[in-house]
C-alpha cells in the first residue's frame, strides 16, 4: 500500500526511469497481470520457479458446443519476461530492428514465504523497473557495455557509490534447476567474464546464483546494518529465444535466433525506495522529495505573498505547502527539520516589501536572503538537473 508521499517518490523514480530509458532507445509495452499456464510452461518459469508464484485460477469454460466445459488455468504473472518475449515474436524483425529494447514497468506478484518477507525489501505485490533487449550474438558486447553506462548515470544521480560486483554462474554443481546444455551455459558465462574484463571492472564470483536460464551481473549494495542486497542486475537469456522460437531475419536473407539482456537496473520501486530511505537518511533531495519547498509565513498578514509564490510554484509543478498553524515561528522550522524538507522559505515584512524570500536548505545551519527570481531559478535548477 502506497500512501502519498511514497507515490510521490515512486512516480519521480519510474518518471525518471522511463526519460533515461528513452535516451538509450527503449521501446515501453504494458502487458497484462495474469495469463494462461501454458506460457509459463512455455518459458519454463512454473517448472522451475513454482514455489514462488501464487496458486493458479482454475477456470472453467464452456467448449464451442456448448456441451462440456473446458478447465484452464491462470496465474498472476511473476516477471515481465515471456510477455515481451511474445511481443517480440509477434512479428517478422529484420537484423536491421536490432537491438530492440522493449521496457515496462511491470507489476508483478510472488508468492514469497513469510519467513522470506522482510519489510519493502522482499514483498508479495512488486513493480519492477524491467527491460529485455533482443540482439544478435556479435551484439552482445557493445549492448552489454551501453547497459553499464545507463547504470553507472542512474548511481550518478542518485549519488550512489558504495556497491560491488557478483558474476553469478551456474558453477561446478550442475543443479536440476537450471536449464539449457552445458555448451550455451559456457559460452554466456565466457561472454559475460570478458566484457567485464573489457570494461576493467572487478567483480567476485556467485557460484549457484544464477538464473535458471543464464548468467547474471548483479550489482551489491549494503544496507546500514552491513548486509549485503542485490539492487540492479544484468541476465544473458541463450535459452528462452529457443523455448520461444524466436528469430531475426540476418543480413544474409535467412533466419537467426537472437540472444536476450534481461535488465533492470533499479531493481523494484519496493526494494530501490527501501535501499533510498535509509541511505537518504528520509532527506530526500528536491527532485524527489514528497514537499520539496515549505513556505512559512511569520504572521497573517504575509499569507497572501506566501500564496502567491505558491500558486506560482504549483503552476510549474512544484510540490509545496504553507505552514498557516498557529505555532512559533521556531517550532514551524523544527518541524520541517523534522520532517527533512530540502526548502523552507520564510517570509516577513521585508521579504514581502522587496519581492524576496530567506531560503533555509535542509542539512545547512546558513540561510540566505535573495530575490524570489533568483531561488525560483535555482530551484528550478536543482529539479530539472536532478541535483
Amino acid at each position: 500500500m502506497w500512501l502519498p508521499n511514497g507515490c510521490i517518490i515512486r512516480d519521480c523514480i519510474e518518471e525518471y526511469a522511463n526519460d533515461m530509458e528513452f535516451k538509450y532507445g527503449y521501446k515501453r509495452v504494458a502487458t497484462p497481470h495474469i495469463t494462461r499456464a501454458e506460457l509459463y510452461y512455455k518459458s519454463q518459469h512454473l517448472p522451475a520457479y513454482k514455489d514462488s508464484m501464487f496458486p493458479p485460477m482454475v477456470v472453467e469454460e464452456e467448449s464451442e458446443d456448448g456441451s462440456t466445459k473446458v478447465k484452464d488455468e491462470y496465474y498472476l504473472k511473476p516477471m515481465n519476461c515471456p510477455h515481451h518475449h511474445m511481443i517480440y515474436g509477434n512479428s517478422t524483425v529484420s537484423y536491421r530492428q536490432l537491438p530492440m529494447r522493449l521496457a515496462e514497468y511491470g507489476h508483478c506478484y510472488r508468492f514469497e514465504q513469510s519467513g522470506e518477507l522482510s519489510g519493502l525489501l522482499r514483498v508479495r505485490s512488486l513493480c519492477m523497473n524491467d527491460a529485455h533487449i533482443y540482439l544478435a550474438e556479435d551484439q552482445v558486447r557493445d549492448e552489454f557495455k551501453k547497459t553499464m553506462e545507463m547504470y553507472q548515470e542512474f548511481y550518478q544521480t542518485f549519488n550512489l557509490k558504495d556497491y560491488s560486483y557478483r558474476l553469478s554462474i551456474r558453477g561446478e554443481e550442475k543443479s536440476y534447476k537450471y536449464q539449457g546444455d552445458d555448451a550455451m551455459w559456457t559460452r554466456a558465462e565466457k561472454i559475460l567474464a570478458e566484457v567485464l574484463d573489457e570494461l576493467e571492472i572487478p567483480y567476485e564470483v556467485g557460484e549457484g546464483e544464477a538464473a535458471f536460464y543464464g548468467p547474471k551481473l548483479d550489482v551489491q549494495f549494503k544496507n546500514l546494518i552491513g548486509r549485503e542486497e542485490t539492487v540492479s542486475t544484468i541476465q544473458l537469456d541463450f535459452l528462452s529465444p529457443e523455448n520461444f522460437d524466436l528469430k531475426y531475419t540476418g543480413a544474409d536473407g535467412s533466419e537467426h535466433r537472437p540472444v536476450i539482456i534481461h535488465r533492470a537496473p533499479l531493481s523494484t520501486h519496493e526494494r530501490f525506495i527501501s535501499f533510498l530511505i535509509e541511505y537518504y537518511g528520509g532527506a530526500f533531495p528536491t527532485w524527489c522529495s514528497p514537499v520539496q519547498v515549505t513556505i512559512i509565513p511569520v504572521r497573517d498578514e504575509i499569507l497572501d505573498y506566501a500564496k502567491q509564490i505558491q500558486s506560482e510554484l504549483f503552476a510549474k509543478k512544484v510540490r509545496v505547502e504553507i505552514d498557516d498553524s498557529g505555532d512559533s515561528l521556531n517550532k514551524k522550522i523544527r518541524k520541517c527539520a523534522t520532517s527533512k524538507h530540502p526548502n523552507i522559505l520564510v517570509l516577513g515584512d521585508r521579504e514581502k516589501d522587496n519581492n524576496e524570500v530567506t531560503w533555509r536548505k535542509y542539512g545547512s545551519k546558513e540561510q540566505e536572503t535573495i530575490s524570489y527570481q533568483k531561488f525560483k531559478e535555482e530551484l528550478y535548477r536543482l529539479i530539472e538537473e536532478k541535483v
